[in-house]
């Protein structure tokens, strides 16, 4: 797939967008002010060049700004989203990836009528839909995307990881790792499953989605897991985003309880809003 990159000087405002095509889906208009797999790429970033490349691959939430090697801003995923609302406010403030719970057992679920507009809505603003399971088998995984017009998959408990090798052949994975408190590793790596790396790996606290924190500090992230990269998740919010994005420079933040209003369960617009300002606020 053809890469193209450009140098600062090749880019003069207003910045002009792209159309970077989504495997199986509609094109997304995305800026052009973007590096991809800034984490895995940070040493070899020339310092003061903003570089721009964009690679039309299967995704365009690929896509991240890189002002220098230490100057990364992540992408964004906002999950547990339940409404077209909720999908519509994240997208347009700048969340790159719109997470749905189709695992019934959760209380921020939504059935698959609703995950298909939501689907829709965080396309048309902008975002790609990502699809959670926990304990569904292949079957049921693929079921619920095709339902719901669906490419990636966010594979969260012992049996939807156990679909893997299935799924990985034409769907984009993200897949999660959970840590303890201290911050070790408990998953298996991918790579022990399967021979093809997964898009992404996501490293989450235990459980998932209950705004619990682990210790950064401690935290090893498994190396070459993953074709483009990796997501933080646990117990990141407005107030804490900016110190997790300085330890660990993770390729995409994820958020969830930490963006919610006071029912545990709508997302609140004004800490949509202060997430995304704290995370650009690391350029």
């Amino acid at each position: 797939m053809h890469v193209m990159a450009w140098t600062a000087a090749a880019i003069t405002p207003p910045l002009p967008t792209v159309k970077l095509g989504i495997r199986g889906n509609a094109c997304l208009m995305t800026p052009i002010l973007y590096n991809k797999g800034c984490g895995s790429q940070r040493l070899n970033a020339a310092k003061n060049t903003r570089t721009v490349c964009l690679n039309a691959d299967r995704d365009s939430s690929k896509a991240r700004v890189c002002v220098d090697s230490n100057a990364c801003v992540p992408l964004v995923k906002m999950c547990g989203i339940t409404s077209v609302h909720d999908a519509v406010v994240a997208a347009e403030a700048g969340a790159n990836f719109i997470g749905m719970i189709l695992w019934p057992k959760s209380k921020r679920s939504v059935p698959l009528d609703v995950a298909k507009e939501i689907s829709r809505a965080a396309r048309e603003y902008g975002a790609e839909p990502v699809g959670v399971f926990v304990d569904e088998d292949a079957d049921e995984i693929e079921r619920a995307c095709d339902a719901t017009n669906i490419a990636f998959v966010q594979l969260h408990g012992n049996g939807a990881r156990n679909a893997l090798s299935r799924l990985i052949q034409h769907r984009n994975i993200i897949y999660v790792l959970h840590v303890d408190k201290g911050g070790k590793v408990l998953t298996k790596n991918p790579n022990e499953e399967s021979s093809v790396l997964v898009d992404w790996i996501l490293i989450d606290s235990l459980g998932g989605g209950n705004g619990q924190k682990f210790d950064w500090e401690n935290l090893q992230v498994p190396v070459n897991s993953s074709k483009n990269g990796w997501l933080l998740a646990g117990g990141i919010n407005p107030q804490n985003v900016s110190e997790a994005i300085s330890i660990l420079r993770p390729d995409v933040v994820d958020v969830s309880s930490g963006i919610c209003a006071s029912d545990g369960i709508q997302k609140d617009p004004s800490r949509i809003t202060s997430f995304i300002h704290a995370v650009r606020q690391k350029r």
